[in-house]
């Protein structure tokens, strides 16, 4: 009896071990084994586990002991105590990676919060909807990497932390060399669900220097415009906007560093105008049929993008075009580049 006992245990410890190795893109839950089989992955420098949505605070302490980058693609809810366990993953030392991202968090308990705002490594949360915490808010402006958040609203208290990102400037994680971007952009500050600005957050934000991304904004406030155009230098991207008042353009005008807004399909003469003052490029490549009116005054401005002509069939072209100049008749239209 002994022996076929030994027998069955060495067979269910052979089945148990010839068992396939723990799938990250389809386990939706996770045990401490399979934790302690996918953290042991070293030839792996990003786990990404894209369909799990259940994390228990054991397999999450587990997990935490992998030497790379670790993405929960699918996971909505933290708990505080395996955020406590995750936060104890080492900080990676190559420029610009994330220790922890969290593609799908949209909301944290004010716990959890105050937890991941202790990880000394770098943190992601692109789809985090709200966000009162300072203390997170001075974490994730400390960080290097561009900075991407999902927020729905913006105080002016954490919009003037968050603006004091510099987390591209420079790379110094090789000894004795510093690497800059081309354009010399000290930060990339992008809020991808941002769709309101109020005029104090937009004034908070002034100090932000680098590429502020805003495209969420389908318009924009005289008064946020302003803020908004206090910002020296850098980039100004705004391509969700589909509505320019004459009252917003006159304040963008101010400002004197890039500014995109390339889904804007009108213009008035008013804000042509106003624009044509702008200094820095100016994309306006979105434009649909403009007045030949606003394109004579818009181009005028030295370093503006405006739509490519559309190309038009030989046989449309009048016969007084064709024979008086060769080609299709019209001013030429600069392109988007």
């Amino acid at each position: 009896m002994e022996v076929i006992l030994t027998l069955l245990l060495t067979l269910v410890a052979a089945v148990a071990a010839a068992a396939p190795p723990a799938d990250p893109q389809t386990l939706t839950t996770l045990t401490v084994e399979q934790a302690e089989e996918l953290a042991g992955r070293r030839w792996h420098p990003r786990l990404t586990l894209d369909s799990l949505t259940e994390l228990d605070p054991k397999a999450a302490a587990v997990l935490a002991t992998h030497d790379g980058g670790i993405c929960f693609a699918a996971l909505e809810d933290l708990s505080p105590e395996s955020a406590r366990a995750l936060a104890a993953h080492q900080p990676l030392k190559k420029f610009g990676s994330f220790n922890l991202e969290f593609r799908a968090l949209r909301q944290l308990s004010p716990v959890t919060v105050e937890v991941l705002a202790t990880h000394a490594g770098n943190l992601r949360l692109p789809a985090l909807e709200r966000l009162d915490s300072p203390a997170l808010a001075q974490k994730l402006a400390s960080q290097w990497g561009e900075l991407k958040i999902g927020l729905t609203e913006l105080t002016p208290e954490i919009a003037a932390i968050l603006a004091t990102n510099e987390g591209v400037f420079e790379d110094r994680t090789r000894p004795g060399q510093v690497f800059r971007r081309a354009d010399g952009a000290r930060s990339v500050l992008w809020f991808a669900a941002l769709q309101e600005l109020s005029a104090p957050a937009a004034i908070a934000l002034a100090g932000h220097q680098g590429v502020l991304v805003l495209n969420e904004l389908s318009e924009l406030s005289p008064a946020a415009a302003a803020g908004l155009a206090r910002r020296a230098g850098g980039s100004l991207i705004l391509n969700g906007l589909t509505r320019l008042s004459a009252e917003t353009a006159e304040a963008l005008a101010a400002y004197d560093g890039e500014l995109a807004m390339r889904a804007l399909p009108a213009m008035s003469l008013a804000a042509a105008k106003s624009l044509k003052r702008h200094q820095g490029r100016l994309h306006l490549t979105g434009l649909v049929d403009p007045t030949p009116e606003v394109l004579a005054v818009l181009r005028m401005h030295p370093q503006v993008r405006l739509p490519q002509p559309r190309p038009v069939a030989a046989g449309n072209v009048p016969n007084s075009a064709r024979q008086n100049s060769g080609h299709v008749a019209g001013p030429t239209v600069r392109p988007d580049n």
